[in-house]
């Protein structure tokens, strides 16, 4: 009786901990929400989702009249933004909140997932990892989740997909189905996602074939066929409710060879050097846990893996092992070296990807980076022997003053280098974009929306269509692909657009339109005189 009471009160305290961590994460995620200055992406959905809160369309405006949506995220992002303006107003951090919140369960569903995959220890250095050891701002998951983007909701998705998955396979069979809606919901909220969630599911299958584990093989294929059957079926179903089909709408073609499928030379390039510059932790995370969770797939069968020793002190903050039926034991060690697998093959391709055909972006690698911060925590643990930094510390001091080359030594060396870098470089980040507090846009939407009613704007910065009561104007989304061959691919690419087409009474560049050069032509004219410089953003006066 007394060891059970024990247990209980050693259990409650670490959940109280990751609450209390929890609630941490979401005030530091709300403090000066509205202060950071919108991105371009976040504009369109912005846009959609203030139009669909205040009208009930879903839709985008142009000269005032809706038309259809298209370069915002898709509505699994846009529509919780959209409610999140409903209930408490539209504005800018009204609709950052759902990033927030999705930052939030992100973190701590990497913590749950690395737990069960390891042990407690791991979860703790995973949501380290994530925070402090991501060295480039569009990876750290704080900076992320404070902006209207679809990477940190996806992966909310994704992880909570991933752990329903665990769950099917160490316990409940039905786990499944929420594990397929999730993935599929995943699947849906960003387009480069689907390939790698693929890849994902199949190679736990053909590992369970292989070793003939064929209830793991049909549950990983249950995953995978309702994950698709959701991605398929969900869009066609939300668009019958949600879009007005006889609105129109932009054709977009050539995006694909813009970000996905770029061959290149200097890309490569590009792509290389920013995966060895901001990736090589999780890079090597991935490298060290390969071979580890391969040779776990094969000795599951015996039950004398590393998985038995893991799983033997399964959540050893949450739960004790002889809590675990003896039974559930096997099942579990086996369902954390698959789970393993599927993880090591999502962040493995994703990155695969991003180094041989995307643009190069770091944005664009954020997902694998921060799911393989699970493998990098890990690596870390297995490089200080547990995390005994004393140990560590004495060992490294051996390698450096006595010169007594070890084994240890180095493996503390490198634990050493690999965290001081990536720790310099998140903080520098952090220190550089969490306190930005610019509000350009929202003073030149003031001053345009001041100015008489009717008054015609044409501007291709988007996060001001989302602030603007004036009717706007902005090009085909077409351009959006050409000007991309500029800024992107480095291409004189002409731009059949004139804005001249819409008569405008004033003209707004920014830091897009600026970047891209789309409107010099016709500031060159002489056909606008400029009236307001505010931060990033140059207000023109037509000149009748």
């Amino acid at each position: 009786m007394n060891l059970l009471s024990h247990r209980s009160h050693t259990a409650i305290p670490s959940r109280v901990r990751w609450v209390l961590f929890a609630l941490i994460l979401l005030v530091l995620g709300l403090l000066n929400l509205g202060g950071p200055a919108m991105w371009w992406d976040e504009g369109w959905t912005l846009s959609v989702a203030r139009n669909w809160a205040e009208t009930g369309r879903y839709a985008r405006l142009r000269d005032g009249v809706p038309t259809a949506p298209g370069l915002e995220a898709s509505f699994l992002v846009t529509l919780p933004v959209g409610l999140s303006m409903r209930l408490l107003g539209v504005g800018i951090w009204q609709g950052r909140i759902f990033g927030v919140l999705c930052m939030v369960a992100v973190l701590l569903l990497l913590a749950a997932l690395a737990a069960r995959l390891y042990d407690g220890k791991v979860a703790v250095a995973t949501v380290a990892a994530a925070l402090l050891l991501t060295p480039h701002p569009q990876l750290n998951p704080l900076l992320q989740g404070r902006q209207v983007l679809a990477e940190i909701p996806m992966l909310a998705y994704l992880l909570g997909g991933y752990l329903c998955l665990w769950w099917a396979l160490a316990g409940p069979r039905l786990a499944v189905v929420p594990a397929a809606m999730l993935l599929g919901m995943a699947w849906i909220s960003k387009a480069q996602t689907a390939p790698f969630l693929m890849v994902s599911l199949v190679a736990p299958i053909l590992a369970a074939l292989i070793t003939r584990r064929w209830a793991t093989s049909i549950l990983c294929a249950g995953a995978l066929a309702g994950a698709y059957l959701v991605a398929r079926s969900l869009p066609p179903f939300v668009s019958t409710i949600l879009f007005d089909h006889s609105l129109p709408g932009d054709p977009v073609s050539g995006l694909l060879d813009v970000v996905a499928v770029v061959l290149t030379p200097f890309h490569r390039l590009y792509a290389l050097s920013n995966l060895l510059s901001f990736g090589l932790p999780t890079l090597l995370g991935l490298t060290w846990a390969l071979p580890k969770v391969w040779r776990s797939l094969w000795e599951t069968e015996d039950g004398e893996s590393e998985n038995k020793r893991v799983q033997g002190k399964i959540h050893s903050d949450q739960i004790k092992t002889d809590r675990v039926p003896p039974a559930a034991r096997p099942r579990q060690a086996s369902a954390a070296s698959d789970l393993r697998l599927a993880l090591l093959a999502f962040a493995g391709s994703w990155l695969g990807w991003f180094v041989t055909l995307s643009v190069g972006v770091p944005r664009y690698m954020s997902p694998a980076v921060l799911v393989g911060c699970i493998f990098l925590a890990a690596m870390l643990r297995n490089l200080t022997d547990d995390f005994d930094l004393p140990r560590s510390l004495d060992r490294l001091m051996a390698l450096l003053s006595r010169r007594q080359p070890s084994r240890a030594g180095a493996a503390a060396m490198l634990a050493l280098v690999l965290t001081t870098a990536a720790l310099t470089l998140a903080a520098l980040g952090l220190a550089r974009y969490y306190p930005d507090d610019d509000h350009s846009a929202q003073r030149v939407a003031a001053a345009l929306n001041a100015m008489p009613p009717g008054t015609r704007v044409e501007t291709y910065e988007s996060e001001l269509h989302f602030l603007l009561d004036q009717p706007y104007h902005y090009p085909p989304d077409q351009v959006h692909v050409e000007l991309n061959r500029r800024s992107l691919l480095g291409q004189a690419t002409p731009v059949a657009y004139d804005p001249l087409v819409s008569d405008p009474d004033v003209l707004v560049v920014g830091t897009f339109a600026r970047g891209n050069d789309l409107y010099t032509p016709v500031l060159t004219s002489g056909a606008f005189r400029q009236i307001i410089r505010d931060g990033a953003y140059e207000v023109y006066q037509r000149v009748r």
